[in-house]
This record gives C-alpha cells, structure tokens and sequence, in this order.
C-alpha cells in the first residue's frame, strides 16, 4: 500500500515548477513583442507619439515667437528636424492630440506682450511632458493663465505652478517687495558668461564657458528665478565685475521618459548650447 498523503504532498511542487517555468517562459516573448513595437515605431511602420523616430525628420513645434538667433539654429538644423510656429491662443480642446505629434515643444513668448497660456494648452504640455515628451521654455513665457474670456488674462495667478503642476524645474519665488520673481519688469541686464555647473552634461559638452575668455561678454536679460526641487542647474550666468549669478539653464526630468529645459536667457544668443539642447532632446 502507498501512502496518499505523500502522494499528494509531491505533486504540489511539480505543478508549481511548471506554473514557474510557464512564466518564465512568456519573459523573452513579450521582450520580443516590445522590441518589435519599438522597431515598427522607429522606421515609421506605425505611429507611437513620443516614442523616438528612425531617419524621419524630429518634428519641433514652437508656440509663441522665436528670436533671430532661434530662428537661425532650428533653420540650419533642416537637415534632421523641421519646425513649426503657434500661438498659444490658437490650441483648443484637442491640444493634447497635437502637442503628441511633436519630438519637441518649445514654449518661447519672451519677445511677445502675451505670456499667457490658456488652461487647456497648460494642461496638455503637463500631459505631454509626463508621458515622455520634451519641452523648452524660454525665460518668463507662460507666467500668467488666459481664462478665454475674450483674451482675459487672471493677474491673480503670477508663475508656472497654477497652469503646469509640477514639471517645470525653475521657481517664480516671492522677490524684493513680494514681487513674484518671474513677473514682467523683474529681469535685469547682466554683462557676462555662461558657465558650465554640470561638467557631464551633454548641453555643455565641450563648452566650458560661452563665450571664451578674451572674447566680448554678452550683454542678456535673466530673471532672478532659481531652481525648485528636483530641478537640476546646468548653467549660470556669470556676471562680470559683481559676484552674482543666475541660473542660466535648468533641467527637469518627469517619469518615465519627459524632460523639461528651462533657459533663463535668449537660446539664440548661445548657438552651440541651443544645438546642444535640441540634440540631447532628440
């Protein structure tokens, strides 16, 4: 006679083995469907927004107004990208379905009246930005919320965190006499340099300091803003004859993949660090 208890006391391994051995199994299978997608994805087979393309052109979307200097760089840059130009007030309820389309959204209204961004947009550029997406902003764009009546601007809400959450990596802080620190009539004109402070950094590769010692410094406009938490300062402005600085390029990343690229000065003044940038975000 056998006994039944220890019968049974060993089957209950062997199936568990072959339940391990089962999963196990499935791992290099769906690393392989993965891989598959991603290929499919990067020779244009099929299209995943914010997943990075093959041989295409990146697709750049700037809304607001970029400077001469911008317009040089993205233009010299044909090559591997092509750009387009919008106004903040043009983006509706479909904005998010828009802004996937993009490798790269560049929020620039530093030379315009208008730095307001309605919510819509504002929440879009989050959402982008969350599921991997890459985004520049330019100096004091985007400070104030458009409430969409009839261009109406809430002078209330002064800075980034009301419209944006928590992707962007610089902070409007209270100044001198509570003045938000992002606000209209709060830059200052600074004679000097840009300064590495990642020396790893891709943005600054190669670059020390722009421009070089020897070489006339720039004469730019940055505001007293500073790095919030979990953003991270890629460069100063190094201002001649005084011992101030100001952040002068700021980086954030967001889960899993989104980065955000603050730049608290003209990019186009600094051709070889907006290069840089553009082809880090690529």
């Amino acid at each position: 006679m056998y006994d039944e208890g220890a019968d049974n006391a060993g089957a209950a391994p062997v199936g568990g083995v072959v339940r391990g051995m089962n999963l196990e199994g499935l791992i290099p299978l769906i690393i392989l469907i993965l891989v598959g997608i991603l290929s499919l994805n990067y020779f244009g087979v099929v299209d995943i927004p914010y997943l990075p393309k093959g041989s295409s052109n990146i697709q750049v979307l700037v809304i607001g107004e970029p400077s001469l200097g911008e317009r040089v760089v993205l233009d010299n840059s044909n090559y591997y990208l092509a750009y387009r130009i919008r106004d903040a007030d043009s983006f509706s309820v479909s904005a998010s379905e828009e802004l996937s389309q993009y490798d790269i959204v560049m929020l620039d209204q530093s030379q315009l009246a208008d730095k307001s961004v309605n919510t819509v947009l504002a929440q879009a550029m989050a959402e982008y930005v969350r599921k991997g997406g890459k985004l520049i902003v330019v100096q004091n764009s985007g400070i104030y919320m458009d409430v969409g009546l009839g261009g109406a601007v809430a002078t209330d809400v002064v800075g980034w965190k009301a419209s944006f959450g928590n992707i962007m990596p610089m902070e409007c802080a209270p100044g001198t006499d509570n003045v938000p620190t992002c606000a209209e009539g709060q830059a200052v004109t600074v004679v000097g340099r840009i300064v590495r402070s990642d020396y790893d950094h891709p943005i600054m590769e190669g670059i020390p300091q722009s421009p070089p010692e020897g070489q006339v410094p720039y004469t730019l406009s940055a505001f007293p803003i500073q790095a919030n938490e979990g953003g991270k300062r890629i460069a100063y402005v190094d201002a001649e004859g005084t011992p101030k600085t100001y952040d002068a390029i700021i980086e954030k990343k967001a889960f899993p993949l989104g980065t955000v690229i603050y730049f608290n000065y003209d990019p186009g003044l600094t051709p070889g660090i907006f290069t840089n940038t553009l082809e880090y975000l690529r």
